[in-house]
């Protein structure tokens, strides 16, 4: 019978499959195979001894040899030869890749000989059920990101309101962009350990847009969401938070708006535990915001209302399974994710608020635990 191994060849500083296999940080792309259950990874001389030391590979090979191999069969030089060399020497003949692996690698190894099929589904499904480590490194990831949270709400309350009714920094009396705000966040999370990522802080008509950054002034009266997703710099899992806040008084229908959204995410967190649908959690949302009066669909040729899922899984990546959404992912405990409610309209803006969530057996725990408070005095 021929032998088949696992096969990856990429950067774990990028890659979350290969940072859950070999526990440690590469930024240049290296090989990891897994041999009877146990993974070896094949390293420069940058990373080989650090790899003996810190990481979780059962056995961490220099390279040097195996791409002298190569050279001697023939190969042309690279990643692929290195690692077809090994591979052959270990009597593998077929091996099986992510679903990401790069066509340049695989061709190269199909034509020195080997088989090469890409997984079905994720080639680490067990990556979706976390342990409790992990969640400690989530729950610490979330606890950064609710501070720096406070930090920004904190920065928006020492504001003032300039007649225009565009806000000041508080310390220099400028007017008050976005990328102010996003500079108080991350110089809080970058101090203590965690790289932010994209930060959104989003006001008025810019809010109404769920990905856009923010680039505007931030101004009295009118929506800002502010979606913090900061990566721990030690350990690579995630915290993912999400707060809309206004400057002063909300209109009236701001404040209906922001309602229907809080009590969405309310119906969310209930419906979290173990054996739930996530189609029946997003579905339950859905039509609490139809019968709240406000309609998804499209007008003058965007999409207005409730477009986005209600969820998705946190820890090595910010986005990964399962997901509450039109995709019927069935929760288990231990999964981590996120309720995320949101509603968006031009005219008015957006309002979303996210908490991230451990699902246990009969419930959840919640990781965010921030107060949902729309204006900011």
């Amino acid at each position: 019978m021929t032998q088949r191994a696992r096969l990856m060849i990429a950067a774990s500083e990028h890659d979350a499959d290969m940072l859950y296999a070999t526990g440690m940080f590469v930024p240049d792309p290296f090989i990891a195979v897994e041999l009877d259950g146990a993974w070896h990874g094949i390293l420069s001389p940058l990373e080989v001894d650090r790899a003996r030391r810190h990481s979780r590979l059962a056995e961490a090979h220099l390279d040097a040899p195996w791409r002298e191999r190569a050279e001697s069969l023939g190969w042309p030089a690279g990643l692929a030869a290195t690692a077809g060399a090994f591979l052959r020497a270990h009597g593998v003949r077929a091996v099986t890749v992510p679903g990401g692996f790069p066509l340049a690698h695989a061709e190269k190894l199909r034509g020195f000989g080997f088989e090469v099929e890409p997984c079905e589904g994720a080639m680490f499904p067990e990556r979706a059920i976390k342990s409790e480590w992990e969640i400690a490194q989530l729950r610490k990831a979330e606890r950064l990101t609710r501070q720096a949270m406070h930090a920004a709400r904190s920065f928006l309350g020492r504001a003032g309101v300039g007649n225009d009714g565009i806000l000041r920094c508080p310390d220099t009396g400028r007017r008050l962009k976005s990328a102010h705000v996003r500079e108080v966040i991350e110089t809080f999370l970058v101090a203590r350990g965690a790289t932010p990522s994209h930060t959104i802080v989003a006001c008025g008509r810019e809010s109404a847009d769920p990905h856009q950054e923010g680039r505007g002034f931030i101004r009295a009266g009118q929506p800002v969401i502010i979606d913090i997703f900061p990566r721990l710099t030690a350990t690579g899992y995630w915290g993912d938070m999400t707060r809309t806040f206004v400057k002063g008084r909300a209109s009236d229908e701001l404040k209906r708006m922001y309602r229907a959204v809080r009590e969405g995410q309310d119906i969310g967190l209930a419906m979290i535990r173990a054996g739930a649908h996530g189609a029946e959690i997003h579905a339950a949302i859905q039509r609490h915001f139809d019968a709240r009066g406000f309609p998804t669909g499209m007008r003058r040729g965007r999409q207005v209302g409730f477009f986005h899922g209600t969820g998705h899984g946190v820890g090595l990546e910010v986005h990964e399974s399962p997901r509450i959404s039109v995709r019927d992912d069935v929760l288990q405990a231990g999964h981590v994710v996120t309720v995320e409610p949101g509603l968006y309209y031009p005219r008015l803006g957006g309002v979303r608020l996210e908490d991230l969530v451990v699902v246990t057996q009969d419930g959840c725990d919640n990781l965010t635990r921030y107060p949902r408070r729309l204006e900011i005095p």
